[in-house]
């Protein structure tokens, strides 16, 4: 039997304890005070990058699992955002129907959601024994991901330029999929993935490579909160081109599932909207319009 483990990254939150296959992690551990609930899983244990947190939110606990746990598929997800495998003939490299939803809103994580959305063993694992790596379904912004990525926030400093010679330096095979990607419309979000180990390590090395290389390079007084983060999403959609133009890596694509509210807590962000969500539904041009709008 194959060890799945996807790890869950929480903030502050109370969570059940680890299953059989979800591992929530508190996330930013390092920097809790002594009264903030901690979960039994941490990501300022072992090797780490805890305190790291503000700036590389979910990525403090892909570096924890990395280098401290032993798994043969390996996940990340966020404690308002898993996958849904509720579909089990993914967009993949061998398929080429994607859903037009590139996710749904659900209240909560409950048991009764998470067994509408395919969490379960046999579902779970029957997909891994087909693909190395599953990533969130791309989404339709209606503008390239570099100009998405460029809104008012980012005007001080060219982060996209810092990065692509930074890639250059490090991992120039890869500065071809960095221009394709970014200049496409068709954008990654969230920080999720699932690969088999040796895919999640070599993928970490990369990322974690290349990010603290763009750490040492930029200036400290143009860092903003949740940087290198969102870099990330940009570097993962880079990683899924490379992967899909240069190997035979076998993919998938799965829709995710956002949750309005997660510990009586209620999310403000508008891709938690319902109101939102039906009248200018993800990865349609209405919402790609509205994303413009918003810069």
């Amino acid at each position: 039997m194959n060890r799945i483990k996807l790890f869950i990254s929480v903030f502050k939150c109370p969570a059940e304890k680890p299953g059989d296959m979800l591992f929530p992690v508190s996330a930013g551990a390092g920097l809790y005070s002594g009264n903030d609930p901690k979960l039994e899983l941490c990501d300022d244990a072992g090797e780490n990058i805890s305190e790291k947190n503000p700036g590389y939110c979910e990525l403090t606990v892909q570096y924890w699992a990395w280098k401290n746990c032993d798994f043969d598929f390996g996940g990340i997800m966020h404690q308002r955002r898993y996958f849904d495998f509720s579909n089990t003939s993914p967009y993949s490299a061998d398929n080429n129907r994607r859903s037009k939803k590139p996710y749904r809103i659900f209240d909560e994580p409950d048991a009764d959601t998470l067994k509408k959305l395919g969490y379960d063993y046999k579902t779970v694992s029957g997909l891994m024994k087909k693909y190395r790596i599953i990533a969130p379904l791309s989404e339709n912004i209606y503008q390239s991901v570099s100009s998405y990525y460029n809104r008012n926030d980012r005007k001080e400093h060219d982060d996209l330029s810092l990065l692509c010679s930074v890639i250059d330096g490090l991992y120039p095979d890869y500065s071809e999929s960095a221009a394709r990607y970014l200049g496409q419309n068709f954008s990654y979000f969230c920080n999720m993935f699932i690969m088999d180990r040796e895919l999640f390590c070599s993928y970490s090395k990369w990322l974690f490579d290349i990010l603290s290389e763009y750490d040492r390079r930029k200036p400290e007084k143009y860092f903003y909160p949740r940087e290198q983060g969102k870099l990330a999403e940009r570097l993962f959609g880079i990683y899924m081109t490379y992967l899909k133009t240069n190997t035979d890596i076998p993919w998938a694509e799965l829709p995710r599932a956002h949750f309005a509210s997660v510990g009586g807590a209620t999310m403000k962000n508008l891709s938690f909207d319902k109101r939102l969500y039906r009248f200018c539904p993800p990865g349609s041009l209405r919402r790609g319009i509205l994303r413009k709008l918003r810069r």
